[in-house]
């Protein structure tokens, strides 16, 4: 059976280490070297800000790492095909249990490989923490590594999730904690779940610091879709440092230390993510009879994704009813789709079956609505009482 840690990404590792270091300056981006024990390998857990953090964590420790990634980056450029030749990152098929992924895992742990998971699933949408799955302490006890507790602080600051620019404010990376494989087997699955989520959590909005840009509200509308004043939907206009909305005139101003304010004594949000939870009430409590077509955006394109290489299958418009998400002429049956998640802001992504789809909209589309209503017309997830994951509830211990 062939080995799985390679030479050549151990040199890769080092010869391109100087371009994670340009990549960490154009993102304000600092961290100090730690030095690990080089005849022990770990296994590596961490929050999740950027689309750049398994770059810049390499900054820190100073190894090989094969982190988990999703099989959207494989069908992506040619570059980026280059760079999982180089590095081996670990496959995982999004919205699927991938158990060849946990195999690939284990093998790379008894080859003497260092893994890294961000188990929160996907980079943060609002300066909130997404579920962790407590399936989480089952793969630490299976790897049976010490572990490594890592954190970002600044990167929803510097690049959110929803944003298009780079602001200029702290942005660090550090070790929180190390675990050690006799601490983790003197643990009971209780402590060493709460002692992972206690060391991941970050919210960047309660560090008082600053983040300096022109364009911090550019795209917010990618987040944001409900109107709270005047409780219109897809009505948000984001321009500069304020988000406005067409039809009653609301503005309020995202400010350097990433609260929100406006002049309008009616609004009540102090941050994004507040400002996400009455979209998620918006979404439980909305009438589902009053209209047979819940949303529709134009100019969205279609990919099957489930090979490497993604095709285009159908453009024009989408829409979502209680039944269907359809777009251009292709129809998918609500009942049929078992899994529904983001991508960007701009995309979202579900399977059917074994197929695997992509959905692209202009650079201003909003797919996070699309992620909240499908949630509340899946009658699967309703019998399950809701997706706590995307949202039509938070677990208030993890904000």
């Amino acid at each position: 059976m062939k080995k799985y840690v390679k030479r050549r990404h151990r040199f890769f590792f080092w010869a391109l280490r100087p371009i994670g270091y340009i990549l960490a300056r154009k993102l304000y981006f600092k961290t100090k070297t730690v030095k690990l024990d080089k005849k022990q390998n770990y296994f590596i857990l961490s929050n999740h800000q950027g689309y750049l953090d398994p770059a810049l964590l390499a900054l820190t420790i100073k190894r090989p790492i094969y982190f988990v990634a999703s099989d959207a980056l494989y069908s992506k450029k040619w570059y980026l095909r280059l760079l999982f030749y180089c590095f081996g990152p670990i496959k995982k098929r999004k919205g699927f249990a991938d158990v060849g992924c946990i195999r690939r895992m284990c093998k790379i742990a008894r080859e003497g490989g260092t893994v890294a998971v961000f188990p929160e699933g996907n980079r943060q949408w609002n300066d909130s923490m997404f579920p962790i799955d407590k399936s989480i302490v089952k793969l630490v006890r299976m790897l049976k590594l010490p572990l490594i507790l890592y954190n970002f602080r600044g990167g929803y600051g510097v690049q959110p999730r929803w944003g298009k620019s780079i602001r200029k404010g702290k942005h660090v990376g550090e070790i929180n904690r190390i675990v050690s494989w006799e601490d983790i087997s003197a643990m009971s699955d209780d402590e060493l779940y709460s002692t992972i989520i206690s060391a991941l959590k970050v919210i960047d909005s309660d560090s008082g610091e600053l983040y300096k840009s022109d364009e911090r509200a550019e795209y917010l509308e990618r987040q944001l879709f409900v109107c709270p004043k005047c409780g219109a939907a897809s009505t948000l206009v984001s321009h500069g440092n304020d988000v406005v909305c067409t039809d009653c005139g609301l503005t309020v101003n995202y400010g350097e230390d990433l609260h929100l304010t406006s002049p309008d004594p009616d609004f009540k949000f102090d941050k994004v993510v507040d400002w996400y939870e009455f979209q998620q009430q918006y979404v439980l409590g909305y009438d589902l009879e009053t209209s047979d077509v819940l949303l529709s955006d134009d100019s969205i394109e279609l990919y099957d994704k489930t090979e490497q290489k993604r095709m285009l299958v159908a453009q024009g418009t989408l829409s979502l009813t209680k039944d269907a998400l359809t777009v251009g002429d292709m129809r998918f049956s609500t009942s049929d789709i078992s899994g529904f998640s983001g991508q960007d802001g701009d995309k979202f992504s579900f399977n059917i079956g074994n197929k695997s789809y992509l959905v692209i909209g202009p650079e201003r589309f909003n797919g996070v609505k699309y992620m909240l209503f499908f949630n509340r017309v899946c009658e699967q997830i309703q019998e399950q009482g809701g997706d706590k994951y995307y949202g039509l509830y938070l677990n208030p211990d993890q904000r």
